[in-house]
């Protein structure tokens, strides 16, 4: 079958196309013909830093395909369905789907809308409800707003009935409103820390690499909660709770992929999406090259 990853690392240009073996599964696994692969930062750190490889190396997590074949334990999916599933060397024709990461794409969502939200969903989904525990009535701060995690916190945290107030560019002031912020601050305009001082019951910190903890501290109320990408809890005398957001299985994947695609099935939850690309080598090497700019919206390759 075709697949797209590399045997060294530098730069966008090392992707190639493989012709590597159709994965078999077991008796609690799908194989999935692939429709639609979404492209992460996790997979451009990966090519970008990695060590390089004796043989190709496919990456890739987020795909939503057609089931093709199932396993002899798996009773409450079939061959037809439409699924979306967190899986690894996703960059192929067929990939594995494991139970507890695999859910139905529900009727009238496109492929590439359903595959625009496993990762940024699973990360915002497990942020809000787990991590942070965030309540209805509770004012949350979503540092990042207009990202792809960040704007799915908005949106789940806004239909969990808090009030979220939001923090991006001026530019994304319209959309953090139109997702359901009841509140924007840029932070090219002013400073969010001493605009909302004391204003969180929680903050969430979606920007990149959890920066600015100094800032996440002054805006939280006492005995509030910080949950952050950071991965160090911050020093300071201030009575709070510091949560780092990692990946777990005290949620499953599946649990929150089923929210996230019942929400957007609702229409309480969308996902921007950027760019479509072919299911090709151009097509992935410009996918990461858009990866490594400053982009808008997710990236997606259609096959």
């Amino acid at each position: 079958m075709k697949a797209f990853g590399y045997e060294k690392h530098g730069a966008p240009e090392v992707f190639q196309e493989y012709d590597v073996p159709e994965p078999t599964i077991s008796a609690d696994q799908v194989l999935i013909q692939t429709i639609a692969v979404g492209l992460n930062n996790r997979e451009r750190a990966e090519w970008e830093n990695g060590r390089s490889t004796t043989s190709p190396y496919i990456p890739g997590r987020d795909v939503v395909g057609e089931i093709v074949k199932v396993g002899d334990q798996v009773s409450d999916l079939s061959v037809g369905q439409t699924v979306m599933t967190h899986t690894e060397h996703g960059y192929a024709e067929y990939v594995v789907g494991d139970l507890d990461a695999t859910v139905v794409v529900s009727d009238g969502l496109t492929p590439t809308r359903a595959v625009g939200l496993i990762t940024p969903g699973l990360t915002a989904y497990k942020a809000v409800k787990y991590f942070a525990d965030v309540k209805p009535g509770q004012t949350v701060i979503v540092k990042g707003a207009s990202g792809g995690v960040g704007s799915l916190s908005v949106q789940i945290a806004t239909d969990l009935g808090a009030q979220v107030i939001g923090i991006a560019s001026s530019h994304n002031e319209a959309y953090v409103k139109s997702i359901g912020a009841v509140k924007f601050v840029a932070y090219d305009q002013t400073d969010p820390a001493e605009e909302l001082a004391d204003t969180g019951d929680v903050v969430l910190n979606m920007a990149m690499n959890g920066a600015g903890t100094d800032d996440d501290i002054k805006m939280v109320k006492p005995n509030g909660v910080i949950a952050s990408v950071a991965h160090q809890a911050p020093t300071t005398d201030k009575a709070l709770k510091f949560v780092h957001i990692f990946p777990t299985n005290a949620m499953t994947d599946r649990e929150a992929m089923q929210a996230v695609i019942d929400l957007m099935r609702d229409g309480k939850l969308d996902i921007k999406i950027g760019y479509t690309l072919p299911f090709t080598r151009a097509g992935f090497v410009k996918g990461h090259q858009l990866l490594e700019e400053k982009h808008d919206g997710r990236v997606v390759i259609i096959k």
